[in-house]
């Protein structure tokens, strides 16, 4: 199996002005969040397809098969089969009320319990400088990718996949690592210009609080910091003392002549 070409480096794109985000560099505090504050409402939102049960053949097999597979919990619950047969039989009668039932209960489940940290592949994304690094005045920070991934401080890390299609996931299909994967790393290609990396956290059983979303990551996993084209002296000067005390390398991003592109030196 050919091994995963994962990045060496992957960035957090951040504004100085912003005393949260200034917490990454002067107490090395990252936060985790729910899927619920991302700006696109597709992520996250990639559910089991229940459209696809569109034959009463079908409706009385998964019925039947979800009956056989909890039936443990249910007779140790007194609830009778026939009964739990029936009741879910009606409620699969209308199918589209039955999938917004089920996407509603898994978005309220995922925004309690995942923690997710976005970054990227690129130091020199003009848009995502512009999106997310307060529009080119801010800077970012470069963490050692294996280093966040082998942490212990995250579930699961890995590139976001970007396609023009939306998954189909059957509601006959066991939950694999790989459909969990569609549903916590897949976005639509409009996104692809984030070369996203994302690292992922599960709070169970007990649901994420704000206080525990917040992480610390050691100095040592960062390995450089890149100045945004338009950054003030003032923070400028604010990141580089900081920056010195915890011996790690700042960059200055600059505009390459005649070119829709970044370059940068070492201060």
């Amino acid at each position: 199996m050919k091994p995963i070409d994962f990045p060496d480096i992957v960035y957090k794109y951040r504004c100085w002005s912003n005393e949260l985000h200034r917490n990454i560099l002067t107490k090395g505090e990252l936060y985790l969040s729910a899927p619920k504050h991302f700006n696109d409402p597709f992520d996250f939102g990639i559910t089991k397809n229940y459209m696809l049960l569109d034959s009463q053949e079908k409706i009385n097999r998964y019925v039947d098969e979800g009956i056989e597979k909890h039936k443990f919990w249910l007779l140790k619950d007194d609830r009778n089969l026939e009964n739990e047969r029936a009741f879910h039989l009606k409620r699969l009668e209308n199918l589209e009320s039955y999938q917004q039932e089920h996407e509603a209960i898994e978005s309220d489940a995922n925004n309690k319990h995942y923690g997710i940290l976005s970054l990227s592949a690129r130091w020199d994304s003009i848009l995502m400088w512009s999106h997310y690094g307060d529009f080119h005045k801010g800077f970012n920070v470069g963490y050692n990718e294996r280093h966040m991934r082998e942490s212990g401080l995250f579930g699961k890390g890995g590139q976001v996949v970007y396609s023009d299609d939306f998954p189909q996931l059957d509601p006959f299909s066991e939950h694999t690592m790989e459909i969990s994967a569609t549903q916590t790393h897949y976005k639509s290609k409009e996104w692809e210009y984030e070369q996203e990396y994302r690292l992922t956290k599960l709070f169970y059983p007990e649901p994420a609080s704000e206080a525990n979303r917040i992480i610390n990551i050691p100095f040592e996993f960062i390995d450089e910091v890149n100045l945004g084209i338009n950054i003030s002296d003032i923070h400028k000067n604010e990141i580089v003392e900081i920056a010195k005390t915890k011996n790690i390398k700042v960059y200055q991003t600059k505009k390459i002549p005649f070119q829709f592109g970044l370059s940068r030196f070492q201060l």
